[in-house]
């Protein structure tokens, strides 16, 4: 199995420097990204009062949404510059949370912390067994009862993949490394991971087009820009899920 991207820091902290140049704050306002705000509540339920860890924030304009929502919100990046921006993001909201700069394989919390871990966009950048390190640690890290809720790149998004490959042809390419995930292939590695109960959905049939020129266009003449259609679940839709929550310590002896 290759090994080759599945620890190398200083690969994964370049290329996420150099994408945190790009964030910008008005994006939240996105039908897109409204989407993937209502489907994270559909998933966790009411936030205020629960502690959310963002492994891999990015931009940390999720984490500071879910803040606004009285959430308590723990952000994780290995990107020193993505830290910096969310940090600056919160300040001028107005906003507390805890910033961590530190791996997502390799995170200081002590086991059962969070009420929810979750990122998007994380997973599909490392290799197999990479990816099956995230999903163990970010799993340590849920208290029982909490929720695991991890999104990355559908496979099936056949205009998606046809996007990247021309922007790879073209140089455009900005993400690094990236092994987008089917079905199959995400179950195989809950399981490896030593998940149990777990859930899979897709759904935003939308944002893969947008990788093809001239698709956001096409998708805004369409109607298609709009929260409705970015939150359909479907099969195809650009962004597949894993959802899984933790065990209750009295439902485990109950099984055991």
């Amino acid at each position: 199995m290759d090994n080759r991207h599945t620890y190398q820091q200083q690969d994964v902290t370049s290329v996420w420097d150099r994408v945190a140049e790009t964030y910008d704050p008005a994006a939240t306002s996105g039908a897109d990204y409204r989407a993937y705000l209502q489907i994270i509540l559909e998933c966790v339920g009411d936030p205020a009062g629960k502690c959310f860890c963002e492994v891999g924030c990015g931009s940390g304009t999720t984490s500071a949404l879910l803040r606004k929502m009285d959430a308590k919100v723990t952000l994780v990046d290995i990107s020193p510059k993505a830290i910096a921006f969310a940090q600056r993001h919160f300040e001028n909201l107005g906003l507390e949370a805890h910033f961590c700069l530190q791996d997502g394989l390799k995170m200081g919390f002590r086991n059962d912390t969070f009420d929810v871990v979750c990122n998007g966009g994380v997973i599909e950048h490392f290799t197999d067994n990479g990816k099956v390190a995230l999903i163990r640690e970010m799993w340590r890290i849920v208290r029982p009862g909490g929720i695991l809720l991890i999104g990355a790149p559908n496979a099936t998004d056949l205009p998606f993949r046809l996007g990247r490959r021309y922007a790879e042809w073209r140089g455009t390419w900005r993400y690094g490394y990236e092994d987008d995930l089917k079905l199959g292939c995400f179950r195989k590695l809950a399981k490896r991971a030593g998940l149990q109960n777990f859930e899979f959905f897709a759904y935003n049939p939308i944002v893969g087009w947008w990788f093809l020129p001239y698709g956001k266009a096409i998708t805004q003449r369409l109607g298609l820009n709009i929260p409705k259609w970015h939150a359909k679940r479907t099969r195809f839709g650009h962004v597949i899920c894993l959802l899984a929550r933790k065990p209750l310590k009295a439902d485990v002896y109950r099984q055991a």
